[in-house]
């Protein structure tokens, strides 16, 4: 982090606090005393006018607590507003916490900006926290920020690396080499977010060598078990990615990524009704029709691609335009290409769902 961004993010805190501490008028001075109004830029639920009656806390330990309380009473709009109160004082004792605290609620929301920006914050006040570094970089991942995230999340592994005692991993040799320990306190969702990096790099080995790590420490562990199954299935190991996918499948019965992830490797398989039987689980039959339909008309099975497509134009013959246009494709490809079948070990993205590899929702 440059000497420059610590003083910008270092100024925009000191004008926070001066913005929480001052009114433009007396009405808001009265308001601001009494710790029922006042706007913040991490803050976006309902109006804070009316939102706690009690008395301001008289402390940030006070003001997280009742954070605390809020949270796990379902009451979100009203813990963040505590955590903020606690950033209210000069002191700015465990704003850290309180820091972090507002990110992880922001990121449940899917609020990524406002996750980030909480976060950055915890982590610029205490760098060699494992859990804030860990938070920041899986936030970046989702954001699509891959290079901000490695760095974070390279960063939380080092660390966690060293709290083990371990002094022999180097990232820059191995990312994933055997020397890498865990155990039930590493951030095990930091080891898989750089799992999915790899991925992305197409390094697939490496990828699954760190889920499998995860899983060693955590056997039920959603996220190492899903990214593992569609790992394999990106390196074209179809035998893999079917038992772990179907593992994934069978723990997690209400979860449509295992489903849809099973049904992908049926369908690189050529098990196009038990691709059928698993996409159905995941979105409407005639989405999972035309998504076979897609698939195999990219891997050159022409006469399977129209005879599914056909299916899902039947399924839903006025609404479903984007398997009509899939048909008319496939149809022209049959006639001017002969019917070869051969699969490649190419990876495509389902037209129907909108998980992608750097999910780390599941």
């Amino acid at each position: 982090m440059s000497h420059s961004y610590s003083l910008y993010v270092m100024a925009a805190m000191a004008c926070t606090m001066a913005f929480m501490t001052m009114g433009c008028s007396n009405s808001e001075d009265v308001a601001n005393k009494k710790g029922v109004s006042f706007e913040h830029e991490l803050y976006d639920g309902k109006p804070t006018l009316g939102l706690s009656n009690d008395f301001p806390p008289e402390s940030p330990e006070e003001a997280i607590q009742r954070g605390d309380k809020a949270y796990l009473a379902h009451e979100p709009d009203l813990a963040l507003f505590e955590y903020i109160r606690a950033l209210s004082f000069p002191s700015q004792k465990h704003a850290d916490q309180a820091y972090y605290k507002i990110g992880y609620i922001h990121q449940q929301r899917r609020n990524h900006d406002l996750a980030k920006l909480a976060y950055s914050r915890a982590s610029l006040i205490e760098p060699e926290n494992i859990q804030y570094a860990a938070s920041l970089g899986i936030i970046e991942l989702k954001m699509g920020e891959s290079d901000t995230a490695r760095k974070h999340l390279i960063h939380t592994v080092q660390m966690d690396q060293k709290r083990q005692g371990n002094t022999s991993w180097e990232p820059q040799h191995d990312l994933f080499a055997s020397s890498l320990k865990l155990d039930t306190s590493s951030p095990l969702n930091a080891y898989v977010g750089l799992g999915i990096l790899a991925d992305l790099d197409a390094r697939h080995n490496e990828a699954q060598r760190i889920y499998r790590s995860v899983l060693q420490v955590d056997n039920r562990s959603h996220k190492a078990m899903t990214n593992l199954g569609y790992s394999y299935y990106l390196a074209g190991n179809l035998n893999e990615a079917e038992a772990v996918n179907r593992r994934a499948a069978t723990l997690y019965p209400n979860d449509k990524r295992a489903w849809s992830n099973l049904g992908l490797t049926y369908i690189k398989s050529r098990r196009y009704e038990d691709a059928l039987d698993s996409l159905s689980r995941a979105m409407p039959r005639q989405e999972a029709l035309n998504d076979i339909g897609y698939f195999s008309m990219l891997e050159g099975d022409y006469e399977a691609a129209v005879d599914y497509l056909e299916r899902a134009v039947n399924e839903s013959p006025m609404f479903y335009a984007k398997a009509q246009e899939n048909l008319k494709r496939a149809r022209k490809l049959q006639i001017q290409a002969p019917p070869v079948k051969l699969s490649g070990n190419y990876p495509y993205k389902s037209q129907a769902t909108v998980y992608n590899i750097a999910d780390t929702s599941h």
